[in-house]
């Protein structure tokens, strides 16, 4: 069973950053994915926003 993404979740993703001309400016696709724990402060509020709610594999 998938846990909702929500305050104190632990959330393991891989992400790309880029700059409106494409230019990627960091990505973790060829590394380790990054581990947060939601509401710790280390994501952005409006990146937070998109992840809330959602579940393995969304």
């Amino acid at each position: 069973m998938s846990v909702a993404i929500g305050p104190g979740t632990e959330i393991t993703l891989h992400f790309a950053l880029l700059l409106e001309d494409g230019s990627e400016v960091d990505s973790t696709f060829e590394r380790q994915a990054a581990r947060f724990v939601f509401g710790d402060g280390n994501l952005l509020p409006g990146v937070e926003a998109k992840l809330q709610g959602l579940k393995a594999g969304d």
